[in-house]
């Protein structure tokens, strides 16, 4: 069995756990921790909170090096930008081009690389391709896989071609 120590808690801190206690993402670390000053053996926490040693010893661990930041849930807080009207838009104008006319290698979108695209020229901050396929939907856009030509090309010369290729 292993043995994971606690170092001492100040009078503070442990006002600050106990405050703790409440909130949904930290409040059972500030248990474990709370538990554990009181000595109880991290498989004796484990029956108590179901959570797993290790776990249990990587909070334990994370108190000891960094105090109660710690063990608080790092949320990122910057709110989602809205998809505003005019981003819509401009969302339904670009997915309706040829990406190449963009200076984009490929012949046709695909939700991730359209994605991709917006944020990069910075349209908006964040989406996902399922926020996309929601706004080509609601524009009723249709919106098809692209598709592999087996045997054959639109390419007038493509005949040609392939048998350069294959002397």
């Amino acid at each position: 069995m292993r043995y994971t120590r606690l170092r001492s808690i100040s009078d503070r801190e442990k006002d600050n756990l106990y405050l703790l206690l409440d909130d949904s993402d930290s409040g059972y670390r500030a248990k474990i921790i709370l538990l554990k000053d009181e000595g109880y053996t991290v498989p004796e926490i484990r029956q108590m909170t179901n959570h797993h040693d290790n776990n249990i010893r990587k909070w334990i661990h994370r108190f000891n090096d960094c105090g109660i930041d710690g063990i608080i849930s790092k949320k990122h807080n910057h709110p989602a930008q809205k998809i505003t009207d005019d981003i819509e838009r401009k969302i339904v104008d670009i997915a309706s081009t040829n990406p190449r006319k963009h200076g984009v290698r490929f012949s046709t979108w695909s939700l991730r690389a359209l994605a991709g695209y917006l944020m990069e020229k910075k349209i908006i901050k964040s989406i996902s391709h399922s926020e996309i396929r929601n706004v080509l939907l609601k524009y009723n856009v249709r919106w098809r896989h692209s598709k592999t030509m087996l045997g054959g090309s639109r390419d007038p010369e493509y005949e040609l071609k392939k048998s350069i290729l294959t002397i």
